[in-house]
């Protein structure tokens, strides 16, 4: 699984990003969930599986084995070296792979993605092992083979186990396939052509996005030129485009492929590659590829993106810029959840813009669903009509009392609509905060206020969400803003700092 593509150079560097990081493992009384335990806000991957929730973000990786009660988290400290997590998977013995990426300024004014290579931890070990990211040689040229020789644009924005093969999908370095566990790789093509990238005729087919295995055993990989499956292994392949068949996928640009146990079905993000009459869509097979079901193409007829899907049973989510899509009926009908505010502490995630999706188990007759964004994680046991929200902060009451109160981001962009500056602090009951901002001339622009709820499942941490907007509504001018925070009769003061 993956959705880090597309999501890396969004983040911004850690230096900018005061209080967004906390490796905390708290526990703590059964029932209550650690909502401020998250490694990371960017919450670009999410996985489910024997019995734990793994939560891929720009700052590593968070792991819950029981609903968001306690987390464990891991960041490039732990698992070497640096760079976020690109993709990551669950083996069949229950190992962890995980795939990182970083970024590098070529230039300047330009800054490209590389590729951190491959991490894995096994149940029970504390070591993670490391295989580098895979490159060829110069002089791999057999058979007319173009070689990507070095890890810039060459990023594993999928991953794939089996009991013998580890598979990944990487944009600059094609299709390739371990059967030594990362010791050395081959690459594979599923056009029966030699590596190139590069080539205008079928190069586009050679950059992968995404590939999966179903219960089956039969690998399918997704391209900028459209779906491939192989039932052999990877010794031989079937290929679906939007030109190829009667009943076609929506588009060729396949960022993201998954699975459904339940109907044994494959749902295909699709979306417009380089044919004019193609268009953004869910394309579903439950034929092995011989036919494609579209759906969610008026919803998406603007150019949005889908970006992950998600299934439970006949229950079906997709992760969108528009927000979460929903069925219950395997995608005949489809309605939008509401926004993600949490039922007990007020927190939001103040986007409508999505990366990944997943579910597990809860009490019947319902089941938990989990939504990831830049802004950070929500989960709803209750088809949305209550949640809870997991982001990333330095406690002011467990990890650093001095401030108070602080703003994070900061610096703040608010033309980054997706992510707004909170205001972090701590309280010991029920009661009001109030957080006036004012600019350089010390004239008051804005005034926010919030009111405190329960102690006893939320938590003592509270924050207040701005969104750099005047009490007019306009977007505020880049400079240094003074805050005045009043909680509960204590007044703090601090700066933020706006760039747009």
């Amino acid at each position: 699984m993956r959705n880090f593509r597309f999501v890396l150079l969004l983040l911004l560097p850690a230096s900018l990003l005061f209080g967004q990081v906390s490796k905390t493992f708290q526990l703590l009384e059964p029932g209550i969930f650690d909502r401020g335990g998250l490694v990371g806000n960017a919450v670009t991957d999410l996985l489910y599986g024997s019995g734990s929730l793994y939560v891929g973000t720009g700052f590593g990786i968070s792991i819950s084995p029981n609903q968001g009660e306690s987390w464990q988290s891991y960041t490039p400290a732990d698992y070497g070296f640096k760079g976020g997590v690109s993709a990551m998977t669950l083996g069949p013995d229950g190992t962890l792979w995980i795939a990182t990426a970083y970024d590098t300024t070529v230039q300047e004014g330009e800054t490209l993605q590389i590729g951190g290579g491959l991490r894995y931890l096994a149940p029970g070990a504390t070591e993670w092992g490391f295989i580098s990211q895979p490159v060829d040689a110069v002089t791999d040229t057999a058979g007319g083979m173009k070689p990507t020789t070095t890890r810039v644009q060459n990023v594993t924005f999928d991953v794939a186990v089996t009991d013998s093969q580890v598979w990944i999908a990487t944009f600059g370095g094609g299709l390739r396939v371990s059967e030594d566990r990362g010791a050395t790789w081959r690459v594979v093509t599923t056009d029966g052509q030699p590596f190139d990238v590069l080539n205008a005729a079928y190069g586009l087919n050679h950059r992968g996005f995404a590939v999966i295995t179903d219960t089956s055993g039969t690998i399918w990989v997704g391209s900028v030129q459209g779906i491939s499956r192989s039932t052999d292994r990877g010794d031989s392949w079937e290929r679906f485009t939007y030109t190829n068949q009667s009943e076609p996928i929506s588009g060729n640009w396949v960022i993201g492929l998954f699975h459904n146990p339940y109907d044994n079905s494959i749902w295909a993000t699709t979306l417009r590659s380089t044919e004019a009459d193609e268009f953004n869509a869910i394309s579903r097979t439950g034929n092995q590829g011989q036919s494609w079901d579209i759906m969610l193409a008026e919803e998406l007829s603007d150019g949005t993106f889908p970006r992950a899907v998600a299934f439970y049973d006949s229950a079906v989510y997709v992760a969108t810029e528009k927000g979460i899509f929903k069925s219950i009926d395997d995608g005949a009908n489809w309605f939008l959840m509401p926004p993600i505010r949490d039922a007990v502490s007020g927190e939001g995630l103040y986007t409508t813009t999505f990366y990944s999706v997943a579910t597990s188990p809860a009490p019947g007759p319902e089941h938990r669903f989990w939504a990831g964004s830049l802004d950070g994680l929500g989960a709803t046991a209750n088809s949305g009509y209550d949640w809870t929200v997991y982001r990333s902060f330095v406690s002011t009451r467990s990890e650093r009392q001095d401030p108070a109160v602080y703003a994070y981001p900061n610096p703040f962009s608010p033309t980054q609509t997706d992510r707004p500056c909170r205001f972090q602090f701590d309280v010991d009951g029920a009661g009001t905060a109030r957080v006036e901002v004012y600019n350089f001339a010390m004239e008051k622009v804005v005034t926010l206020s919030a009111e405190i709820g329960s102690l006893a499942v939320a938590g003592n941490d509270r924050s207040i969400a701005w969104d750099g907007r005047d009490s007019n509504g306009r977007l505020l001018d880049n400079g240094v803003y003074f805050f005045r925070a009043d909680v509960d009769g204590q007044v703090n003061w601090g700066k933020v700092v706006i760039i747009n």
